[in-house]
């Protein structure tokens, strides 16, 4: 892959060699570049695998030129309410960036009250709120630090294309700690946790939970399980729109696709229905997870639902699989975030080898033993 823009017989078209292929060949990315102002603007506007040519992208550009010179290009208007220019980032990053939706989605969640603001009205007090409510809420500082990334991203994609004229004045001063908290059970706990599920009153629920064991599921997952999207031959279940803003597929063991199974007689789209046939709400998963955790005397920093993520990549650490294997079963788009995992593991093998050995014999040997130097005479 290469980052050159190469130019096509288009003025102002260009396009860059991708990674991934399409129809064989390296997949294409499209960029057109016009003056605004005094401003040379570079904009994405689509992959040759969603369609996109050079003439399309020509008649994009042509479009745009001619807004501007008629002085009809809404993208200078100055009372832009951030909605808009959220929209606007969406619409222009949702080919390129597979994440784009969910990002969409997060800062509409955890941003309401700057959403319908004109953007030059947003302070700094507006985004204390937002941490502020999050805190309130019980939502993690990493999450309130994605949103304000996403924020920075937003403001920054409307300067460039002059969808405003100038950023407001923000200042968020606050250090956030890095997350890197990855929970770790003992035998003890997660026996318990096991026999709260087993016995736990509402069985949809607790199938939803045992799923999250077994797979390393997120907790928003299982409810977008469609059965259509299961194969039991192959022990794989696609998850349609994912965190990642694609589809992601995991693999079953047989436990698993006991689960699945389970609920065949009682649902008809996804496989984890309420009595309307909508998928279970995560909220409602959450709730009984937590009622769960509290009922196993989980320690109270324990995520119910995530902490068991944690344990099923702990435990594929532990069984000797490589990370890239690891990393494809948990659906990790950043290696790292795998690795993380593996040391949690090498710390439990440590630790229980320093543990064998204070158990047995092998801990009362005496280490501190002076050299000697003995000469041996050979014929």
């Amino acid at each position: 892959m290469s980052d050159k823009l190469i130019s096509t017989k288009y003025e102002g078209v260009y396009y860059k060699e991708l990674q991934s292929l399409y129809q064989g060949k390296p997949n294409l990315s499209y960029y057109i570049m016009y003056r605004s102002g005094n401003k040379q603007i570079k904009k994405s506007v689509g992959k040759k695998s969603l369609r996109m040519t050079g003439a399309k992208a020509s008649e994009i550009r042509l479009d745009i030129l001619y807004e501007i010179k008629h002085g009809i290009n809404e993208h200078n208007s100055k009372d832009k309410i951030f909605r808009e220019i959220a929209d606007m980032w969406y619409e222009d990053k949702k080919i390129t960036i597979s994440s784009a939706k969910e990002e969409r989605q997060r800062i509409e969640k955890h941003a309401a009250n700057i959403m319908d603001k004109k953007v030059m009205d947003i302070t700094s007090s507006d985004i204390k709120d937002i941490y502020n409510i999050a805190i309130t809420h019980g939502i993690s500082e990493q999450t309130f630090k994605k949103v304000f990334a996403i924020y920075k991203r937003v403001i920054k994609h409307a300067l460039e294309h002059e969808y405003i004229k100038k950023a407001p004045t923000v200042i968020f001063n606050k250090k956030i700690k890095e997350n890197k908290v990855t929970e770790s059970y003992t035998d003890e706990m997660i026996n318990s946790y096991i026999s709260v599920i087993n016995n736990y009153q509402d069985i949809t629920i607790a199938r939803i939970v045992m799923l999250i064991l077994l797979t390393g599921m997120r907790r928003s997952e299982p409810p977008k399980l469609k059965w259509k999207n299961y194969d039991k031959a192959n022990s794989t279940v696609i998850i349609e729109d994912a965190k990642s803003g694609q589809n992601e597929t995991y693999f079953l063991s047989e436990k698993a696709k006991e689960i699945i199974e389970s609920q065949r007689a009682f649902t008809q789209t996804y496989i984890f229905e309420d009595y309307q046939r909508n998928p279970i709400k995560t909220s409602k998963i959450s709730y009984h997870a937590k009622n769960m955790a509290l009922m196993a005397g989980l320690p109270t920093h324990f995520r119910p639902l995530h902490s068991l993520r944690h344990r099923f990549g702990t435990e594929l650490a532990k069984s000797g699989l490589n990370s890239f294997m690891i990393q494809k079963m948990m659906t990790h788009k950043d290696p790292k975030t795998t690795q993380r995992y593996i040391d949690l593991a090498n710390d439990d093998i440590l630790k229980a080898l320093n543990n064998s050995e204070q158990n047995s014999n092998i801990g009362n040997v005496n280490t501190n033993v002076d050299s000697k130097i003995i000469r041996v005479d050979v014929d």
